[in-house]
C-alpha cells in the first residue's frame, strides 16, 4: 500500500484534503521491520505516529513471569501509537511485527502541528480515540466475563463473518492464547473439542466453521 492511500484509510484523516496529506508526508519516512522485530516497548517515549502500510503488527503487554496479553493486531491502514501521541505519556503497550512489515512514521511534533492547524481533524481524532477505548473495554469484558471456550467461539465466529466460513489461522496456538487471555494448551484442547463435536474442521492450517449455530449458542451471540 502506498503512503497516501494508507493515510486516507486512517479514520481521522479520511476527510483531510490533499494539502494536509502532502504536509504530513513531507516529514514522514518509511520504517521496515521483520517478523519478530520489536517496533517499540511499553514504557518507551512516543516519538511519533506509525501507520501500517503492509504486514501485521501485534500490540501486547507482558508480565514479569512472561505471560502476555495481546491487545490487538494492526494491519494496512491502521495507526499505532496515537494514545501517547496526544497525552504526552509513554507507550502503553509493546509492538512487534508478526510478519515483514512496512510502516509510515510521522514525527510527533510535526503531526501535532498539522493537527492543531486543522481543528476538524482534532475532532475526528477524538472520535477515533473513543473507538479505540471502546475496543479496549470490549477486551476487558471478554477477559473478565467470558470463559475460554466462549472466547474461542467468539473469535472463530468473528473470523468467519469477516473472512468466510473457511479461513487460515493467522496465529500459532500460543499467539492466539495470548490474544484470548489464556495459555496454548487450553486453546489447543478447546479447538480439538470443537473439532470432535463437528463444529469445525482443521486441515493444513485452515479452519472451517461447520456448525455456526453451535458456536453461537456457546458464545452467546446472535447472527
Amino acid at each position: 500500500m502506498e503512503a497516501r492511500e494508507a493515510l486516507r484509510r486512517v479514520l481521522f484523516l479520511r476527510d483531510a484534503n490533499d494539502e494536509v496529506l502532502r504536509t504530513l508526508l513531507a516529514r514522514a519516512r518509511i520504517v521496515k521491520v521483520q517478523r519478530g522485530e520489536v517496533l517499540f516497548l511499553r514504557g518507551e517515549p512516543c516519538h511519533g505516529l506509525h501507520v501500517v502500510l503492509d504486514g501485521a503488527i501485534r500490540l501486547y503487554n507482558s508480565s514479569s513471569n512472561g505471560r502476555e496479553q495481546v491487545i490487538g493486531v494492526e494491519r494496512s491502514g491502521s495507526v499505532i501509537g496515537e494514545l501517547p501521541l496526544f497525552d504526552g505519556g509513554n507507550q502503553p503497550y509493546s509492538a512487534e511485527a508478526m510478519s515483514p512489515s512496512r510502516l509510515l512514521f510521522i514525527p510527533r511534533e510535526h503531526f501535532l502541528t498539522v493537527i492543531h492547524a486543522h481543528p476538524e481533524l482534532m475532532q475526528a481524532a477524538l472520535r477515533a480515540l473513543a473507538i479505540r477505548i471502546r475496543r479496549l473495554l470490549h477486551l476487558v469484558e471478554e477477559l473478565s466475563l467470558h470463559e475460554v471456550p466462549e472466547r474461542v467461539a467468539r473469535y472463530l465466529l468473528a473470523q468467519a463473518k469477516e473472512r468466510g466460513a473457511c479461513f487460515t489461522l493467522d496465529y500459532t496456538h500460543a499467539e492466539l492464547a495470548a490474544q484470548l487471555g489464556t495459555v496454548r494448551e487450553v486453546v489447543t484442547r478447546t479447538l480439538n473439542r470443537f473439532r470432535k463435536a463437528g463444529w469445525i474442521s482443521i486441515q493444513d492450517g485452515k479452519i472451517t466453521v461447520l456448525d455456526r449455530d453451535a458456536l453461537q449458542a456457546l458464545a452467546r451471540v446472535q447472527d
